[in-house]
């Protein structure tokens, strides 16, 4: 509605007091002075007919003025208060999102909202993938929307796509940019062969970005200190996601060692102080970088230790390992505790390193840097004068400087190692399909806070060469092309800030150029940089400066958003960012690998960049604002080369509260984003493009009779009054787009229609012939399958009769068979039942006739014994002057004591008897028989050999074969205790045993060998031979046997003790003879001390030649003394002066209990078998504090334990202590050697257990079999 056309009584806005109200026009004079009457406000407004212009606009229809509209180029009335208005409107009603053709405009909610649900999701995916899909226009403007916009622009044009979030900090430009990248991933994830890894690695490259690289300020509980460019990557034809790149731009060092009040460092300090993790990185203090309070909470209510835990996950997903994430962590915590380092004065003006609390140590420790190399390197430099290098200190001050410069280069190549991890792991491998990509924009928005330094001046240039892009992209490229392509156009005013862009870039008098120079002069500081700004840049429209500020070291530079004013505290020490060489090369010698990647990564890249500038600009190295101008060039050369799609994101207020609308901020965003004139500007042109050819392929169908020039013609056949045709270019908007693509589709569709139909005629012809062919074969084998079925039938039927002739005649004979032998089965049972009868009484008169042999045997047992005590009280007197220790060196030999009864009996019948009689008193009886426990010094009994080896070495002596030598140490025999030297082997599997011609001593041996296993064999209790040898076994010693043809090498090396006098084990090969019997129980230290029982103490000329000669023979029996008793595993008590004894008595172990291992005479004693045949032990074992023993702690359901548990001896329960392993006490030869033996010695293997009453104690290790 026209100004001349208002009336009174109309709706208009009027510009009142620095806004815009809502008015009601009152009068008109007749010098056109329009009276207006405010509606929410009482009051009047006049305005004149020269202000008419910019004070007054008329206001929209009443449903677009309450509810806005989707689109604003639709609105009836385009003005400034009418956009404000309807965005106002619509987000007040909970509807963020607002179309300006193609531009998305965003508001934040401050909230969440129900509007990204995969309901939501699924239905802008299928609008996006619908034939008849028109752009946006049918679904509600939306964030998806424009995602789905590119990714269809970029699957049909095969162009680079690149989205732009603009706008202020805290306007939910990180919000928008990962619904865009969650959009994406779902929409490629309907393709076929989509990788879901992929995906979820680029989604869950956010929280790692965000901890690392965003912080709390003034305006955004959430900012993001850097800006970030996101490349997905997507197969052209398929759309398949196959992977993504992040480049990172300038991260704030800054924040890292200071910030201001009320707002908060990098994330990843927080939430690393407030994890489980906290307490082992000794993050439980105060650090100076964190402001002194180490949990201070977010704005946004976010909780510190959950999104920790989702910043480890993530990580983890990117494919970092354990040991990375904890060096990450790491260098995190060394960072929070390099801030807290402080310095003291030195004389001289140096500086030492303080060493009043932990602080440096925590530094060293977490570095892996030695102490002393980090003192040096942060209190000292190294400069060359006259040729020489000469080292001087640093001052409090200086080295403090040093140490924060080491501490934000630390985290930034740290940040950079993470980003470059996000890329690998989200990169797919290259194919040879081609590919395209989209791109999203996410730098940091205009700041502006009471104090501004280098870091918000080089933001906001980036901001403002964005808002350059974007003004150029949407106006000026967009009339230039309408003026190419001789188009009638009238050109649009927009706002442009190419004043403020050239007062950055402009050389030499530019900002970052005058930054630089004073950089490389040789004093140039902060005070001559503002001095020569004031001078040199006083004449630029967009640069401002009073005196005042000149004092103060400020300037003011007017942004396209608003005017800002910078400190120059320390632009020049920031820009230069160097630091001495030996500052950082301590970082070389950390024991992290992490640093040195990270240092070697730096390196590299500072390389290519020094190169590149030094191509360029003609410099060695490059300062901080030339590395970020360099960044953001590249950055907007992609964009440029891509198709650019727009979201101008606004913050309604700046208290973060949702349904709140600053009118004047929202005003401002408004001004400053052009979005009136982009509105004027999308109403104007023509939104759809496309060349001739690309108009003449696609709709040549709709146009038949027309030449290739003719596309005017074309289109006005078509119903086009006035189209708009340039040089190589058609314009039209999108309802004719619409139209064409409608009609095209039908043509399409009738074609395909009469291809189907004449297709359905020649398949239908043929499928006819085909069928006439299969009728004719059909009838000719029905007539042959009919004649052979008959023939068949007939002969069926004769095979049929035969058979059933032959099946009766079987069955009589079979039923004839059947009573014949049921009748022969009747005569056998009746003979058996005789025969057991017979059986019976057999077994009754054997048993009568048994115990008369008893009673008899009884008889002569006492009458031999009282003849036995007669005799020896007659010789008592004769033998009174024998020395016991005589007597003690002949019969010196251990004897396995007898079981109580019968040494009850001997007590009272030999209690005077001389020792020299006493030779079995230590005998083990407890398998005797009946007769043995009367008193008889001879009795027989059993032992069970079921595997392995036996342990004992036979002789013949008289014609008998009797026990010449128990190897304890060799044998696997469970009943090896009860066997002593001397006793006779009288059967073997109840066989008696004589030997003749025929039965010689080898053809026993090799029987006893030879025979299936277990094997028993009876013995009886003689008295030994006076000329056998016998040998004893100390606690300390052991045996193995060794055969030279078996095992060529004994995997021992020996050297000769001087102080003891024999040889020593100075090495065990473990590879090597391990399957030797007894070879596993050698340790370094112990000493050979007899071949073949043949001592070997004081000989050290001839000790080699026996050992090499095998003993003189093919096998050697080696006998070997331990180095000290369990000197390995006690040697804590021997080094203080106590004894094992001690030791023993205060674990509660009894002298019974530590020595005697016999089964037969304690019956808490149980035995395993470990065989080959047994997969695993089936026992985890564990080692009790202060005990010598190991304690089953739990019983598996497999292995040597099931296999054996219904065998009475051999169910071993939890609690149980294993006690010996081979008959050797586990106190002697430690738990090393036990466990040894059990891990890689010879099957079988025998494991003694003691059942004991289960006691409390402390368990150290245990051992899993």
């Amino acid at each position: 509605m026209p100004h001349e056309m208002m009336e009174e009584g109309a709706l208009v806005w009027v510009m009142h007091a620095a806004r815009w109200n809502a008015a009601v026009i009152k009068t008109i004079s007749l010098h056109g002075t329009i009276r207006c009457c405010l509606v929410d406000n009482p009051g009047v407004v006049d305005v004149d007919a020269t202000s008419r212009k910019d004070r007054l606009h008329p206001c929209n229809p009443a449903d677009q003025h309450r509810d806005g509209v989707d689109d604003l180029t639709s609105l009836v009335y385009l003005h400034e208060p009418a956009i404000l208005n309807a965005l106002r409107a619509r987000y007040r009603n909970g509807v963020i999102y607002t179309r300006t053709g193609t531009i998305l405009v965003a508001v934040n909610p401050f909230q969440q909202l129900p509007l990204y649900d995969e309901a939501t999701k699924r239905r802008y995916i299928q609008a996006g993938r619908s034939p008849r899909h028109d752009g946006d226009s049918n679904l509600p403007p939306h964030v998806f929307a424009v995602a789905d916009r590119a990714y269809h622009d970029m699957l049909s044009t095969r162009q680079n796509q690149s989205i732009l979030v603009s706008g202020e900090s805290g306007a939910g430009k990180t919000e928008t940019t990962k619904l865009i990248m969650t959009y994406l991933a779902s929409v490629s994830s309907t393709q076929p062969h989509d990788d879901n890894a992929v995906r979820d690695r680029i989604l869950e490259s956010t929280p790692i970005l965000e901890a690392f690289g965003n912080a709390s300020t003034t305006r955004n509980s959430n900012s993001s200190r850097f800006g970030k460019f996101i490349r997905i990557e997507f197969e052209a034809i398929s759309g398949e996601l196959v992977g993504a790149s992040i480049s990172a731009y300038l991260l704030e060092r800054v924040r890292l060692i200071s910030h201001t009040f009320g707002e908060r460092n990098y994330h990843i300090f927080y939430e690393l102080c407030s994890s489980s993790v906290a307490k082992s990185l000794q993050l439980d203090r105060p650090f100076a970088y964190l402001g002194g309070s180490n949990h201070q909470c977010r704005r946004d209510g976010v909780d510190d230790a959950t999104q920790f835990e989702m910043t480890r996950h993530a990580m983890a997903t990117m494919g970092l390992s354990i040991y990375n994430i904890a060096s990450v962590l790491q260098v995190v915590a060394a960072v929070l505790h390099l801030g807290n380092l402080k310095f003291n004065p030195h004389h001289g003006g140096t500086s030492r390193l303080s060493t009043d609390d932990d602080t440096a140590q925590l530094c060293s420790s977490l570095l892996g840097i030695s102490l002393d190399n980090v003192e040096e390197a942060l209190t000292t430099r190294r400069i060359k004068a006259g040729g020489e290098v000469v080292t001087v200190g640093l001052s409090p001050t200086a080295a403090a400087q040093s140490r924060d410069v080491v501490a934000k280069t630390m985290y930034v190549r740290v940040f950079e190692w993470l980003v470059g991890r996000i890329n690998g792991a989200t990169t797919k491998s290259p194919t040879s399909s081609p590919t395209a990509s989209i791109g999203i924009v996410d730098i940091f928005g205009f700041e502006s806070f009471v104090r501004n330094s280098l870091e918000q001046l080089c933001i906001n240039y980036a901001n403002e060469k964005l808002q350059q892009l974007f003004c150029r992209a949407v106006f000026e490229l967009e009339q230039l092309e309408y003026v190419a392509e001789g188009i009638p156009w009238s050109l649009i005013e927009y706002p442009n800030n190419d004043a403020c862009v050239s007062l950055y870039e402009s050389r030499p008098h530019g900002l970052f150029s005058l930054l630089d120079e004073q950089c490389i002069i040789p004093r140039g500081n902060d005070k001559q940089l503002v001095a020569t700004m004031h001078g040199k840049l006083a004449s630029s429209p967009a640069f401002t400066a009073t005196s005042s500020q000149l004092g103060k070291g400020q300037f003011t530079v007017c942004h396209y958003a608003g005017a800002v004013t910078y400190a120059t505290d320390g632009f020049c020490d920031k820009n230069k960012d160097n630091v001495h060489a030996e500052a950082l090369a301590f970082l070389t010698l950390s024991s992290h690998d992490l640093l040195h990647t990270t240092l070697d990564m730096s390196r590299r890249q500072t390389t290519l960049i020094r190169r590149h500038s030094a191509k360029e600009r003609g410099q060695s190295s490059m300062s901080c604002v030339q590395k970020f101008q360099g960044q953001l060039k590249t950055l907007l050369g992609d964009l440029e080369a891509s198709a650019m799609h727009f979201i101008r994101c606004i913050k309604p207020n700046d208290f973060g509260q949702p349904h709140v609308v600053d009118d004047d901020r929202f005003l401002e965003q408004l001004r400053c984003s052009g979005l009136l004139e982009v509105t004027e500007l999308t109403r104007l042109r023509h939104p759809v493009r496309m060349s001739h050819a690309l108009f003449l392929e696609r709709f040549r169908c709709l146009f038949t009779g027309y030449g290739a020039m003719d596309v005017k013609q074309m289109l006005r056949c078509w119903g086009v009054e006035n189209p708009v045709v340039g040089v190589s270019i058609v314009y039209f908007d999108h309802a004719l787009l619409t139209h064409l693509n409608q009609a095209r589709d039908l043509r399409v569709r009738v074609a395909v229609r009469t291809l189907q139909r004449f297709a359905c005629a020649v398949a239908r012809r043929r499928r006819a012939i085909r069928l006439l062919h299969i009728e004719s074969a059909r009838r000719l084998i029905c007539r042959t399958i009919h004649t052979t079925v008959l023939r068949r039938r007939l002969v069926r039927t004769m095979q049929v009769a035969h058979a059933q002739r032959v099946i009766a005649w079987a069955w009589k004979a079979h039923r004839n068979c059947q009573l014949e032998k049921h009748r022969l089965e009747e005569r056998q049972r009746r003979v058996r039942d005789k025969e057991a009868q017979h059986l019976a009484l057999i077994n009754r008169v054997a048993a009568a006739r048994l115990v008369l042999k008893a009673w008899l045997r009884r008889c002569r047992l006492r009458w031999a014994l009282m003849r036995h005590a007669n005799d020896l009280k007659a010789s008592a007197a004769a033998l009174s002057s024998t020395r016991s220790s005589d007597y003690l060196r002949d019969f010196k030999g251990p004897r396995a004591p007898l079981p109580k009864n019968v040494l009850h009996v001997k007590s009272t019948s030999i209690s005077t008897t001389p020792p020299t009689q006493n030779w079995d008193d230590a005998r083990d009886t407890s398998s005797t028989s009946s007769s043995s426990l009367d008193g008889d010094d001879s009795f027989t009994y059993d032992i069970e050999w079921e595997c392995g080896m036996l342990g004992i070495h036979f002789t013949v002596d008289g014609g008998r074969i009797v026990v010449q030598r128990l190897h304890v140490t060799l044998s696997t025999c469970i009943d090896i205790f009860a066997v002593s030297v001397g006793d006779r082997l009288v059967g073997v599997n109840n066989l008696p045993l004589l030997l003749n011609a025929k039965s010689t001593y080898a053809s026993v041996m090799r029987y006893m060998a030879q025979a299936p296993k277990p094997v028993v064999l009876q013995l009886k209790r003689e008295r030994p031979s006076p000329t056998m040898p016998t040998v004893t076994l100390q606690s300390d010693e052991y045996e193995l046997l060794w055969s030279r043809k078996a095992h060529p090498s004994l995997g021992l090396d020996f050297n000769w003790d001087n102080i003891n006098q024999m040889p020593v084990v100075i090495r065990v090969h473990p590879q090597i003879g391990r399957t030797i019997p007894g070879r596993t129980s050698v340790c370094v230290g112990d000493w050979l001390t007899h071949i073949h029982d043949a001592p070997l103490r004081q000989k050290q000329s001839s000790w080699e030649s026996k050992f090499q000669g095998g003993g003189n023979g093919a096998t050697a029996l080696l006998r070997f003394q331990r180095a000290g008793t369990n000197a390995r595993n006690n040697a804590d008590v021997l080094a203080n002066g106590g004894r094992l004894s001690d030791v023993e008595s205060a674990c509660g172990f009894k002298e019974m209990e530590r020595w005697s291992w016999n089964p037969k005479q304690d019956d808490t004693l149980h035995h395993l078998l470990y065989t080959d045949e047994d997969s695993s032990l089936g026992l985890i074992l564990r080692q009790p504090a202060y005990r010598f023993y190991l304690e089953v702690s739990d019983v598996k359901n497999d292995g040597a334990v099931h296999r054996q548990r219904h065998h009475p001896r051999r169910h071993i329960l939890q609690g149980d202590q294993l006690v010996c392993v081979n008959h050797q006490n586990i106190r002697v030869i430690g738990h090393a050697s036990a466990l040894a033996q059990l891990k890689h010695g010879p099957k079988p293997v025998l494991l003694t257990f003691r059942r004991v009453k289960p006691t409390c104690s402390m368990y150290s290790t245990s051992q899993s079999c």
